[in-house]
């Protein structure tokens, strides 16, 4: 295993956009922080209508701006990024984006750090294209997708005509709307020009959804949204999802077995039959079929113990109820972060649920190498490193999400040997229960690796494509996410003061905010780690961005851990919202030989390129943050459509307390967050409003 080799390492810099902070409880201004380091560019929300590139192949707004401003590339949701000639100090930046946004056409500005640009000269103005609404999208079609692959997700699947008049422009997307409320409010989602769609986000099965669809036309630069399609309607179905043992799974003569009576979603939107076994060492099983939440056997014999076996059954398959569960992981010991007192309660949580293989968890991070106890939990993903030098793997964007290595020489000519981080946080949140290594907070639900961060961090830009592209959301250039996730986790910070605030904005969030809150809207809950410069935490993006879940990390004792960002007095709603375990190398005392007080996860043993698969022990709110993650997917797999604000009100509402007399708990401002996540008060809570 390998020793951890110091904070900075662990929590990778990522330099941020800046976009308004928008805490969850309340706001306060940034205009005490001092931003430090350099932009090289920004990013850019045109209204509609306005080209993105001026005559003179500038970025539209140059004029208004002052500067020379090189089109960079699209982002997704109508955002761009626009270059300097030169990297700027964030102070100069800041007067040249509080001028573009004083042109009209821009609707806001953003600041985007360490982004290269191409030396262009100032000049030329905007051209608006002329352009008029397509008409409406023909012949749309609904039916149930159901796939046996994945049971128990709701799926539909859509398809349609191309709109008759174009008028001149040409299709270049569409926007799929869908409705549970027969119309009378309506969540978009935008695609590329393919004429089907797959939905297998956010559905529920047994629920009457309506459909529409609007072709989005452009005209040189200018883009604008049709005419709704007719509207069509469907109900989807699964396989009933695995039913829940309300007293145990052990039944006598004189006890009856019940079970936690299942929702219309639950039972797959159809009727469900339940198949209840009784069995006994050396005794005959005895079996009973019912329509209700609880059975009655016949001929127990009398003072014996019988084991029960549940499976549900509807038209779709069927689905077995989780038994008390106990990984055989070779390290599982070493975990103490799952179980022990100022863990997480996680045996609790296991009796119901492991996860399912419908949740995707994406990992926004530097990447992930080849692992035994990862290789069976992947999806395909995306690497997002937009500059050449930094991504290590000789491209830019592809879809390869792999991690080359971020090895480098700092300043003073030392070898810094690669951190694998992405492997180590991916194995946190869903390593396999499989005999060997360890486990994962939930290790039947996938991971989706996303690679935003290359040899020396990342960049904004890069972070925002990603979050759209993981929240199945379009960005241009990009193939839609085939496996769209419900929880993404975002294991970065910065180091220096990163404030995430609009440039004269009317309150409105900032780029990083408009793809989170896309994203929130999509159906995905965003973790983000609070940072581990043992300072306030409004200094660290993107934990600093709003909506995101904020974790701070704790120690084995049920402490603060000595690195973590906290929150600061008066500082309402900015900085933690909840902890962790993240371990914590000086709180050692009583934890697991060789774990050094810290979280042991997945790992390789190269130190520059990747070598052979092994295991480490690292620290770090990095590594609070997957743990969070891992409840959060534990939580979406017992309810698909759960929200981002039902997950953490269910979370809020379980939170185990501090250890007593600690700096977390004795603070009368939230230093540390409401408290320390607990999985099995969080998974029994939801499945007592079920």
């Amino acid at each position: 295993m390998k020793r951890f080799r110091g904070v900075a390492a662990l929590l990778l810099a990522l330099v941020s956009s800046i976009g308004l902070i928008a805490p969850a409880t309340a706001s306060q201004s940034n205009s005490d922080l001092v931003e430090t380091g350099t932009a090289a560019g920004l990013i850019i929300k045109y209204r509609e209508g306005v080209d993105t590139v001026a005559a003179d192949g500038l970025a539209t707004g140059s004029n208004a701006a002052k500067v020379a401003l090189t089109f960079g590339h699209a982002l997704g949701d109508n955002l761009f990024t626009a270059d300097f000639t030169d990297n700027l100090p964030i102070t100069q930046a800041r007067d040249i984006a509080e001028a573009l946004q004083q042109d009209p056409r821009v609707e806001f500005v953003s600041i985007n750090h360490n982004f290269s640009a191409a030396s262009l000269s100032v000049g030329g103005s905007a051209a608006l294209a002329a352009i008029k609404a397509a008409s409406a999208v023909q012949s749309l079609k609904a039916v149930d997708a159901f796939n046996k692959a994945t049971p128990t997700t709701a799926s539909v699947r859509l398809t349609w005509k191309a709109p008759k008049s174009l008028f001149g422009a040409k299709v270049t997307g569409y926007i799929v709307e869908y409705s549970s409320t027969n119309g009378t409010s309506w969540t978009a989602i935008k695609r590329g020009t393919a004429l089907s769609y797959t939905m297998n986000t956010a559905l529920e099965a047994g629920t009457k959804y309506s459909f529409r669809v609007k072709a989005v036309t452009t005209l040189k630069t200018a883009s604008k949204a049709g005419t709704a399609s007719a509207v069509v309607t469907m109900r989807p179905t699964t396989a009933p999802q695995a039913p829940i043992l309300a007293g145990g799974n052990v039944v006598t003569s004189v006890l009856n077995p019940s079970w936690i009576q299942q929702s219309l979603a639950q039972q797959g939107g159809l009727p469900v039959t339940y198949l209840a076994t009784a069995s006994a060492e050396g005794l005959p099983s005895a079996t009973c079929t019912t329509i209700s939440n609880t059975c009655a056997f016949t001929g127990l014999s009398a003072g014996v113990n019988y084991k029960l076996a549940l499976v549900a059954t509807n038209t779709r398959g069927s689905t077995s109820a989780v038994t008390e569960f106990k990984p055989a992981d070779e390290y599982y010991s070493s975990q103490w972060h799952l179980f022990a007192e100022y863990g997480i309660n996680l045996p609790t949580a296991w009796k119901y649920t492991r996860g399912s293989k419908s949740v995707v968890v994406a990992v926004l991070d530097s990447g992930i190498t080849s692992h035994p106890d990862l290789d069976s939990q992947l999806v395909s993903g995306y690497d997002f490193v937009s500059n050449k030098t930094r991504s290590n793997d000789g491209d830019g964007w592809d879809a390869d999400p792999s991690d080359p290595g971020d090895f480098y020489t700092d300043s003073r000519g030392n070898f810094v040997e690669s951190s694998w981080h992405g492997t180590h946080v991916a194995g946190i949140i869903a390593a396999a229960s499989n005999t060997i290594g360890i486990t994962g907070v939930a290790p039947n639900v996938l991971i989706q690796p996303v690679r935003a961060m290359g040899t020396d961090g990342g960049t904004s830009a890069d972070l925002i494509a990603a979050i759209n592209w993981a929240a199945g959301l379009s960005v241009p250039g990009v193939p839609i996410n085939p496996t769209p996730a419900k929880v993404i986790n975002m294991s970065m910070g910065t180091s220096g003061v990163s404030i995430c605030d609009d440039i004269a904005s009317g309150g409105r969030l900032g780029s990083t905010g408009q793809a989170l809150k896309a994203a929130k809207a999509a159906g995905v809950t965003s973790i983000s780690a609070a940072g581990n410069f043992n300072t306030d935490a409004r200094y660290s993006y993107p934990g600093n961005c709003f909506p995101t879940i904020n974790v701070g990390a704790t120690g084995f004792s049920g402490d603060r851990a000595w690195y973590s960002n906290y929150t600061m007095p008066n500082a309402q709603g900015v900085g933690v919202d909840i902890s962790a375990p993240g371990g914590d190398d000086r709180d050692q005392s009583q934890t697991p030989a060789k774990t050094e007080g810290q979280l042991l996860s997945t790992f390789n043993d190269g130190q520059s390129k990747p070598g052979s698969p092994t295991y480490a022990i690292e620290e770090g709110t990095s590594m609070a943050a997957p743990v969070v993650s891992g409840i959060v997917a534990l939580l979406y797999s017992i309810k698909p459509t759960i929200t981002f604000d039902e997950a953490w009100a269910i979370l809020s509402k379980t939170v185990k307390p501090f250890k007593p007399g600690g700096q977390c708990a004795t603070s009368t401002t939230g230093m540390c967050g409401i408290g320390i996540v607990n999985a099995g008060g969080a998974v029994e809570l939801l499945l007592s409003q079920k």
